[in-house]
């Protein structure tokens, strides 16, 4: 495996777009940007600016998401390309999109070789902060068993894109109010609630950026070199902002 310092990131930011659809239209257009007009591979950091609810491409709506909840409280229901589980995002929840190159590391052509590459690159940057981050289940960085980061992948022919949820300050009982129990649970869960399970890091907004960014990059100053806007706009208007993507399956 190569060094942590040896990753090349084109470019690396930490920018919120007005609204998720977009945020996950930004993150969709720098994994093709990269695959297919040569961008390279780029580090985003991002926050929704207000609650929301994010599919997993596979994700079924009506089964993993409590709509009455989400319509009651005007809460978007948004859904994203990558795998993985329904998430509840908003203020004191950091995203973390990696776009990668499967040729940057050994065995980065697979999928659960990706994904750990990247999370145990997250977890120790976690663990300069004094936390004691695991890397365990399907895709998650936890805390004395408790989960503080799910993630996501999504692969296109030369690059992939790894999306982490980290939880900082999030009201955590959203999470139980506007999702049911994931079908496909990690045998370390042993079928804990959402309450039981999931947990915020003490630790403020500031140093994760500063911790994880580190992790991949030695610039101190983040900007992005160029942003596929028009890849964002065809995105939002095709696929992340209708409702038959939202509410397929």
């Amino acid at each position: 495996m190569k060094s942590p310092r040896s990753i090349d990131i084109a470019t690396a930011f930490d920018l919120t777009l007005p609204t998720i659809e977009a945020d996950l239209a930004l993150d969709e257009a720098l994994l093709i940007a990269a695959d297919e007009r040569g961008a390279g591979a780029s580090l985003r950091f991002w926050e929704a600016r207000e609650v929301a609810v994010v599919l997993g491409a596979t994700g079924k709506l009506l089964e993993d998401v409590d709509v009455n909840a989400c319509r009651a409280d005007c809460v978007t229901i948004a859904r994203r390309s990558s795998g993985g589980g329904t998430v509840v995002v908003g203020p004191g929840a950091l995203n973390v999109s990696l776009v990668l190159a499967s040729n940057a590391a050994p065995g980065l052509g697979a999928v659960d070789r990706a994904q750990a590459f990247v999370l145990e690159r997250i977890a120790q940057a976690l663990r300069t902060l004094g936390v004691a981050a695991e890397v365990r289940g399907h895709g998650d960085v936890t805390i004395n068993g408790r989960k503080c980061a799910g993630s996501a992948q999504r692969r296109l022919r030369d690059y992939f894109l790894v999306h982490a949820t980290v939880l900082y300050g999030f009201p955590l009982s959203l999470i139980s109010r506007y999702t049911t129990l994931p079908r496909r649970q990690p045998a370390y869960r042993a079928g804990r609630s959402h309450a039981d399970f999931v947990v915020n890091l003490e630790r403020s907004r500031d140093e994760l950026v500063r911790a994880i960014g580190r992790a991949w990059c030695e610039t101190s100053e983040w900007a992005p070199s160029s942003i596929p806007e028009d890849l964002v706009s065809h995105l939002v208007e095709t696929k992340f902002g209708t409702k038959e993507w939202v509410e397929r399956l």
